[in-house]
C-alpha cells in the first residue's frame, strides 16, 4: 500500500473460508520486517524490526461480529508495540491514513494537560458550572489514559450540550482529535446543537463555527477543513448499511472521535446467530443498527445520557462522570418536580364494556375508512390503557382536559410558563388541540397558543417541524404544544413548566 510513493501498509489476502485474525501475526509481520530491496527506497521509517508502519489482513468477507476471526479487515500500527490486531469494518480512505501517520496523540495528550480552562469558565462565554467543567476533566482523563468508549451520565437539564461543546473546543485546539462526528437521534437535536454552537462565544469573541469548520445535517460530504460533522444516526445507517443513492460511502477513518448524545435511546445489542443463519439469512437482520454505526469509524467515542441503561454501559462501559437529578436539585441547578396531579375518571377506573350484539364504530387508519359494525359477535373490554390507542372516545378527552385547564394559564406564558402535553399518536393530537381551543374558545386565546407538534406537521416538511419547536422555544406562542415523541428527550425548552400524559 502506497500513498504518495511512500510505502505505508501491506495488505495480506486470503482465500474467504481463511480464518484471517491469526495471519496479523504470521505473514503480515514476516513481510513489514522483510521488505525487499526493490522497494526499500519508499520506506518512511523504522520501528523496531518492522519498516512498515501498518498491516493488514482480509479474506473479502464483511464484518460480522458473531464470527469476528473469520471476517472484516483485520490491521495492527506496528509503531507501538502496545497495539493490538483489531477488525476494521472497512478501509481507510488515503486521507485516513496520512492523517494517522501525522498524529502524535502522546504530543497532543501533554498540549491537553497543559491547556487552562479558563476559557471555559468565562462568564461572558461558556461559563461552565463546576460539576460540568469536572464533566470535561473525567472525559479528558480517561482519554489520555486510553479509553476508547467513554460514558457521561448526566441529568436532563444539567446542560449536557453545554459541557460537550466545552470539550470539543479543547479537544480540537489542543490537536489530540482531528475531524469529530456529533451523533443524535433525531433531526431537531441536531438543530438544536448547532444552534447552540454558533451562539455561544469561546475564543476572542468568536463561536465554535467561527474557530473551526462545522458541517450541518445537510451537508453529507467532509474534506480535510472539517473538524466538526453533525449527522443523525438514521442518516449513517442508510449510508453506511443500505447506501443505494450512490454517496460516498464514509471511510471508517473520516472521523477520529464520536459523540453520541441520548446513547440509550435504540442502542440495543445484537442477536445471537448461528452458522446457519448466516448461510440464508442477511446478518444486518441480527445486527443493532445503531450499535453498527457507533463501532463502524476507528475512533474514540464519547456517549452522553441521562439514564445509563444495562445495553448503553455494555457498549461503553460504566460511566466516568456521573451527576444525577437528585445532586441538581440539592445544587440548586433543577426545581424539584412537584406531586402529580392524578385525575381520576369513571371510564378510566371501569374501562369499557361492550356487550354481545352493541353496534360500534370502527376506524381503520390505513384506509381512513369509518364504518359501523352491528351485533358484534362476542363481548369486548378495553381498560385505560386502551385508551386513545384503539379506543378513540372523545367524551373522556375533553372531561380529562377541561380538568387539566383549569391549572393552567395559556394567556401568560411568560407568567406562568408553558405547557406540553404527550398523546398516544397524531391523530390522537389532533383530537386534544381541537377540544382545548373549543375549551379556550370564550378566553380570546391566539389560535397560535396551542400547536402540534409532531413529524406530520406539513407533511413532514423539515423546515416547518424545525421551525415549529423554534417558536415553542423562543417565541411567547405556543404556550401549549401537543406532541407524540419528537419533543421526548434533548429539546431545550426552560419556559416548560407542566408536563401532561
Amino acid at each position: 500500500m502506497f500513498v504518495d510513493t511512500d510505502l505505508v501498509g501491506i495488505i495480506e489476502a486470503k482465500a474467504q473460508h481463511k480464518d484471517v485474525s491469526s495471519v496479523i501475526d504470521n505473514q503480515c509481520k514476516d513481510y513489514a520486517s522483510n521488505i525487499r530491496k526493490e522497494d526499500e527506497e519508499y520506506v518512511i521509517g523504522s520501528w523496531g524490526k518492522f519498516k512498515v508502519p501498518f498491516i493488514f489482513a482480509t479474506n473479502g468477507r464483511e464484518y460480522i461480529k458473531q464470527f469476528e476471526t473469520l471476517s472484516g479487515i483485520w490491521f495492527q500500527d506496528l509503531r507501538d508495540s502496545a497495539n493490538v490486531p483489531k477488525a476494521l469494518r472497512g478501509w481507510f480512505s488515503p486521507l485516513g491514513i496520512k492523517e494517522r501517520l501525522e498524529a502524535d496523540n502522546q504530543d497532543a495528550n501533554n498540549e491537553l494537560m497543559k491547556m487552562p480552562y479558563d476559557l471555559l469558565l468565562n462568564k461572558d462565554g461558556l461559563n461552565l458550572r463546576e460539576y460540568q467543567l469536572n464533566a470535561v476533566k473525567a472525559t479528558e482523563k480517561a482519554i489520555i489514559e486510553g479509553k476508547k468508549n467513554v460514558l457521561l451520565a448526566m441529568a436532563t437539564g444539567t446542560g449536557k450540550t453545554r459541557t460537550v461543546l466545552g470539550m470539543i473546543y479543547r479537544l480540537l485546539k489542543s490537536g489530540r482529535f482531528k475531524r469529530i462526528l456529533f451523533l443524535v437521534d433525531r433531526n431537531s437535536l441536531g438543530e438544536q446543537a448547532n444552534d447552540f454552537f454558533k451562539e455561544v462565544r469561546l475564543e476572542d469573541l468568536m463561536t465554535l463555527n467561527n474557530i473551526y469548520n462545522i458541517k450541518g445535517l445537510e451537508d453529507k460530504n467532509i474534506d480535510s477543513e472539517t473538524r466538526l460533522q453533525i449527522a443523525t444516526v438514521q442518516s449513517m445507517v442508510k449510508r453506511i448499511m443500505y447506501n443505494e443513492d450512490e454517496e460516498r460511502v464514509p471511510s471508517i477513518s473520516d472521523y477520529d472521535l464520536l459523540i453520541i448524545d441520548e446513547a440509550h435511546r435504540g442502542y440495543i445489542l445484537d442477536k445471537e446467530m448461528g452458522e446457519e443463519e448466516s448461510l440464508f439469512n442477511d446478518q444486518r437482520d441480527y445486527q443493532s443498527k445503531y450499535r453498527a454505526v457507533v463501532e463502524y469509524f476507528d475512533a474514540v467515542k464519547i456517549a452522553l445520557t441521562a439514564t445509563p441503561a444495562l445495553q448503553t454501559t455494555e457498549i461503553f462501559g460504566p460511566p466516568v462522570f456521573t451527576y444525577t437529578y437528585r445532586e441538581a436539585v440539592i445544587d440548586g441547578f433543577l426545581c424539584d418536580h412537584d406531586a402529580p396531579y392524578i385525575i381520576k375518571t369513571e371510564l378510566a377506573e371501569k374501562g369499557i364494556h361492550y356487550q354481545k350484539g352493541d353496534n360500534i364504530t370502527l376506524f381503520d387508519p390505513v384506509t381512513g375508512e369509518v364504518k359501523n359494525i352491528e351485533n358484534i359477535p362476542d363481548e369486548i373490554d378495553f381498560d385505560v390503557d386502551s385508551f386513545n390507542n384503539r379506543v378513540i372516545v372523545e367524551s373522556f378527552n375533553e372531561t380529562v382536559l377541561k380538568e387539566i385547564s383549569k391549572k393552567l394559564h395559556p394567556n401568560n406564558p411568560k407568567t406562568y410558563g408553558k405547557t406540553l402535553i404527550y398523546a398516544v399518536n397524531d391523530r390522537h393530537a389532533d383530537t386534544i388541540v381541537k377540544i382545548l381551543k373549543d375549551i379556550y374558545s370564550e378566553s380570546n386565546l391566539p389560535n397560535e397558543a396551542i400547536m402540534k407538534i409532531t413529524g406530520s406537521i406539513g407533511n413532514g416538511n423539515k423546515d416547518k417541524i424545525q421551525q415549529a419547536i423554534r417558536n415553542f422555544k423562543n417565541e411567547e406562542f405556543p404556550s401549549i404544544a401537543v406532541t407524540v415523541d419528537l419533543l421526548t428527550t434533548g429539546i431545550d425548552v426552560p419556559e416548560i413548566t407542566s408536563l401532561v400524559f
